[in-house]
This record gives C-alpha cells, sequence and structure tokens, in this order.
C-alpha cells in the first residue's frame, strides 16, 4: 500500500501543475496607513479539505505534511507579522472540541470562513471520464473556485465584511514534464501543504479579503463614530 502511495506521489509531483487565474496585489500603500491593532484574533471555519464519507463529512489532513488546520494557522501568522505587521496574533478553530469564546483576548477579531471548493469536475462531463480512462494521456484540466469569507469584529460588534472569490486551474499530463516552465507552480493537491492550488487559493482569498477591508475601514470606521446631530 506504501508503494503503491509513493508511485502516486511521485506521478503527481512530475505531472501535476496549476495557474492562479489572479494573483495577489501587493499590499497597498492607502492600505498601509490603516492601523486596527497590534494584537488580533483569528477565528477560522474551514471546509475546504472536507471529504463525505460513510461516517459524515470527514477533514482529510494531507498524506505528507502537516494537519490542516495547524497548516493554515502557521501560514495566517507568517502573513499576520509581514503583510499586516501585527505583534500577537492568535489563531482559533471554532470547530476545535476545546476552543471557548473566553478563549478569545483581543478587541478586533477575524473570523474567516471557507467551504469546499467548487470544481468543473463535478459537472461529470462524458470527455472527464475519458481524461481518467487514460490515466491523463489525453491532458486533464480542471477549474477550481474558491470563495473565502472575512468578517472583522470590534468588541463583538461586526465592523467589516468582505468575501474573496479566487480561481485557478490543475492540469495533470506526464506531457506536461518536459515544461514545467509555462505553469505558474506545481500541484500535489492534496499529498503534500504546499505546493497546492487549493491552499494557495484559500490563502490568496484570505489576504485579499483582508486587504479590501483594511481599504474600506477608514469609511465603516466613520460610520461607527459619526454622531447624529439632534
Amino acid at each position: 500500500m506504501k508503494f503503491n502511495y509513493v508511485c502516486l506521489f511521485i506521478f503527481f509531483y512530475h505531472c501535476s501543475f496549476a495557474d492562479v487565474d489572479r494573483n495577489l496585489k501587493p499590499y497597498s500603500k492607502e492600505s498601509s496607513k490603516t492601523k486596527i491593532s497590534d494584537s488580533i484574533t483569528i477565528l477560522n471555519q474551514n471546509r475546504i479539505y472536507f471529504s463525505k464519507q460513510h461516517t459524515g463529512w470527514i477533514e482529510m489532513d494531507p498524506l505528507f505534511g502537516e494537519p490542516i488546520k495547524e497548516y493554515f494557522a502557521k501560514k495566517q501568522k507568517e502573513i499576520g507579522h509581514s503583510r499586516y505587521r501585527w505583534k500577537d496574533i492568535y489563531v482559533h478553530n471554532i470547530d476545535d472540541k476545546n476552543f471557548q469564546l473566553t478563549d478569545v483576548k483581543t478587541d478586533y477579531v477575524f473570523f474567516v470562513t471557507a467551504n469546499r471548493p467548487h470544481s468543473d469536475w463535478e459537472e461529470g462531463r462524458f470527455s472527464q471520464m475519458i481524461q481518467l480512462i487514460t490515466y491523463c494521456m489525453i491532458p486533464c484540466k480542471q477549474k477550481i473556485i474558491q470563495e473565502v469569507k472575512v468578517k472583522l469584529f470590534y468588541k463583538n460588534s461586526l465592523l467589516s465584511e468582505k468575501v474573496s472569490i479566487i480561481s485557478g486551474t490543475s492540469y495533470v499530463s506526464p506531457w506536461y514534464i518536459p515544461f514545467p516552465f509555462i505553469f505558474q507552480m506545481r500541484d500535489n493537491g492534496n499529498l503534500t501543504n504546499e505546493p497546492s492550488l487549493v491552499s494557495t487559493l484559500y490563502l490568496n482569498g484570505f489576504q485579499e479579503a483582508i486587504d479590501e477591508i483594511y481599504l474600506a475601514l477608514p469609511n465603516e470606521l466613520a460610520k461607527e463614530t459619526k454622531v447624529v446631530p439632534e
């Protein structure tokens, strides 16, 4: 069984590539002028790697790599420190049986949700079946769309909400082995944490939504503090 997994990993590593339809924009100077707080809490409800099993929905961790929750928490902290200059970052998964709302100690909280990505392979077209039968000798191509929703709360009040919809295309075929340079990245799927198209789409969507929140935040804060004359 392990030999089969190793063979599958080698095949996907050498034959699987991906392109992201919209790359992440550089962090704008206007956004960098807005200061939220040095201490931030991120609450995650992540469903992107859930799979339907006979016992119900189960999260499928990578065959080689860290558990999904740990990996994304680590990446979110890296992004928070480098992109947004947050100093103290606390990340919790609300589905964790040990999580309690009393664990949230900061005034500003980002609530991040993401469901399973949509794939055009779910349509079950005849051409896709032929591609699988031929083990992608006829190149396999899969369009993936990921939606990431981010809400910003301040002292339990909703301050802002943005949705990022980002897509990419996965390509699998041994014919691509000599031409890796025509693609943006390799794609190991859920075999490893990275490189993975789905993980990249989620993290890009996470940052894109927060960027939009930062851009709109001055107006949102003005609405919150506006005094209506009597």
